[in-house]
């Protein structure tokens, strides 16, 4: 369970030209929530949907706003694999956009490679 310090608004942001992904299909641009925000690494194999940016906050090592993704794809081999660092509360997973994102990417990553 997340510890109630970790838990900070943020907003994810879909990233340009992404918004005709399938697990992007009929969600907003852009939601608002108050969650753990992860801070995530990602490498060219990875198709990056959604992104959050970790503001400058007194004592953190980093001097600037640093983006990173929040949601992403990736093919590998002939399997399809989806991440989502959001739901870390059942509030969280509540929300209509995290449960259609999850929803639809756990569809999108069931289907076979095409």
């Amino acid at each position: 369970m997340a510890h109630p310090d970790d838990l900070i608004e943020h907003e994810v942001r879909v990233v340009a030209g992404r918004a005709d992904h399938p697990v992007l299909d009929g969600v907003a641009p852009a939601v608002r929530l108050t969650t753990e925000q992860y801070w995530v690494q990602t490498d060219a194999g990875c198709d990056v949907l959604a992104t959050t940016t970790h503001a400058v906050r007194e004592g953190a090592a980093w001097h600037e706003p640093v983006t990173v993704p929040a949601v992403w794809t990736r093919r590998w081999g002939a399997g399809r694999v989806f991440a989502c660092t959001l739901g870390h509360t059942v509030e969280t997973l509540g929300d209509p956009w995290v449960s259609r994102v999850v929803e639809q990417g756990m569809v999108w990553a069931a289907r076979r490679s095409g």
